[in-house]
């Protein structure tokens, strides 16, 4: 046999080799698939054997009362066209309720006057899952308080009172989770959390509470770190919600309320029933600049974003990459 023969004998071998080793790669291959598909149906048989076991235990829903501030116009309460605007605010502050607190045990009311509101426009769906308080008498612009009072004639049923205006919208099912963490980390009774306020605007986050203010400052020696997360108190607290639980509740009642039902001249009467009636009691915390969208709820409108500079350094953009 010649070289050039051997060569050949020997590449054959390669080959063969080769083919031989693929084969074993692709049956090893094969074989891996195949035990990972194994593990994954056993791991579901495995996990749907111990959900069985908790089945039984019951999850303790959260129980949270919730009160809507709506006022409208004559005009918008009769014409859907006229009303359109405030309809669909409305319908997204609902939509953000029911699904921020879908785990909950929910009641909504929504506080207002006879021929001053646009419920009869909303879906449906919201209908049923709301109940109508009407006013008879009083300043509509005071519409706050009677708000405030709703909550307070159910505080022995409820864990959770929600005071929002018609145009806030809560997106964050996690929000009692994150007050409570506050409530249980701060360090004294008195200390409530508000979301900071945004408008989306041409993809842009504006935190418009610290826009609005020209002379907004922050109070460095009160700032809260709990578990990473900053909070300080703001000159301009207004949140256009507030979230109590029970026990600041009972807290808020025994000092008495000597603020309510009256225009206290913050910002205006909506404010002052949404926000500054709650300085007489509490020490008010919002999220420290540093971590803006820790707590927040969106402003469904753009006026403040359209009126105010777009130099304000409390804005979000998405950065493109």
């Amino acid at each position: 046999m010649n070289t050039i023969d051997l060569i050949r004998v020997k590449s054959k071998i390669t080959l063969h080799g080769l083919v031989y080793l693929g084969v074993l790669v692709s049956l090893f291959q094969t074989s891996v698939k195949w035990m990972r598909q194994k593990l994954f149906y056993v791991r579901r048989e495995i996990i749907h054997k111990l959900a069985g076991h908790s089945e039984d235990q019951e999850i303790k829903k959260p129980k949270v009362s919730v009160a809507i501030v709506h006022i409208t116009s004559t005009e918008e309460a009769t014409d859907p066209e006229q009303g359109k605007i405030k309809i669909e605010r409305l319908h997204q502050t609902i939509d953000g309720l029911l699904g921020s607190f879908a785990h909950c045990q929910l009641r909504i009311t929504i506080i207002t006057m006879a021929n001053r509101n646009i419920v009869t426009f909303l879906p449906q769906y919201q209908q049923r899952f709301i109940e109508i308080r009407e006013i008879t008498d009083g300043d509509p612009m005071l519409i706050g308080f009677p708000a405030q009072e709703e909550l307070f004639s159910q505080i022995d049923d409820f864990d959770w009172f929600l005071f929002i205006e018609d145009d806030i919208v809560l997106r964050d099912s996690f929000l009692l989770e994150k007050l409570e963490q506050f409530n249980q980390n701060c360090g004294c009774n008195n200390a409530i959390l508000l979301p900071n306020r945004y408008e989306l605007y041409e993809g842009v986050k504006n935190y418009i509470d610290f826009t609005i203010d020209e002379t907004l400052a922050w109070n460095k020696v009160s700032v809260l770190n709990i578990h990473g997360v900053k909070f300080a108190e703001w000159t301009n607290p207004h949140s256009g919600l507030y979230c109590l639980s029970q026990a600041q509740m009972q807290l808020w009642q025994q000092s008495g309320r000597q603020w309510g039902n009256r225009d206290l001249g913050f910002g205006g009467p909506r404010e002052s029933a949404a926000t500054f009636c709650l300085l007489e009691c509490f020490s008010v915390y919002k999220p420290h600049f540093s971590n803006l969208n820790f707590l927040e709820v969106e402003h469904y409108d753009s006026k403040y974003s359209m009126l105010y500079s777009n130099s304000s350094l409390y804005r979000l953009v998405p950065k493109k990459i």
